[in-house]
């Protein structure tokens, strides 16, 4: 009995304080450098465009699902959508607040410096299309899950964090597409703003480490 009412009151402990839980919040993401392998003056590719196709429900039952919170004051519009990255659950795994990325950011432009670095992993500059060479790869993205979610448990809880892009790419050896996948895991006791960013950061290095493996497997 002692045991459940420990167990108990550390879920709640986890509801109160999961930052601010039931309102939404902005949180920066920083990408990881490309690592000691980045030549400078590389091969030029070009990100054409980068889009986000996620799909967001109201109440989904996976909380992999993009969702936001409810209310006419908490309404976003489509160019609004791509800031949100996560959503806050209480100690019972009810849904509450979302968090959004801060103001100038969102999935598109940090998916183009994730993609930025991982092309650079493999020695290419990304460069604009006004100055890429006739031969020059020209890519573009669909971000099909870019999220991040937490999961109750009843002596810790976890923030579990997801990205999944589809790259097309254009080159003079023909059109490939190629999926890039990243995840990320916290164990947490707390489900503070560091600990959503720690679960990021190893699904962004996860990324980079799938980026590669792709690179290798399609000739990149």
């Amino acid at each position: 009995m002692k045991h459940l009412v420990h167990g108990l009151a550390a879920v709640l402990v986890l509801a109160l304080v999961s930052g601010c839980a039931t309102t939404r919040t902005h949180m920066s993401l920083d990408v990881p450098s490309p690592g000691s392998a980045v030549v400078s003056g590389g091969k030029p590719v070009v990100i054409d465009a980068i889009h986000d196709v996620r799909i967001f429900e109201a109440d989904p039952d996976d909380p992999s699902t993009p969702s936001l919170k409810k209310g006419a004051s908490y309404a976003l519009d489509a160019t609004q959508r791509k800031q949100a990255i996560a959503r806050k659950r209480g100690g019972f795994g009810k849904a509450f607040g979302d968090i959004l990325l801060t103001p100038g950011e969102n999935v598109e432009t940090v998916t183009r410096k994730l993609l930025t670095n991982a092309f650079a992993s493999r020695g290419y500059s990304v460069v604009d299309a006004a100055s890429a060479p006739a031969d020059a790869p020209h890519v573009s993205v669909d971000i099909r899950q870019f999220w991040a979610w937490f999961t109750p448990g009843f002596w810790s809880a976890s923030i579990e964090a997801k990205l999944d892009t589809l790259l097309k790419i254009d080159s003079p050896q023909g059109h490939r597409q190629v999926t890039v996948k990243g995840y990320g895991h916290n164990s947490i006791q707390v489900a503070r703003e560091a600990n959503w960013q720690l679960a990021y950061q190893r699904a962004f290095e996860d990324y980079l480490k799938q980026f590669g493996d792709a690179a290798n497997n399609n000739g990149l």
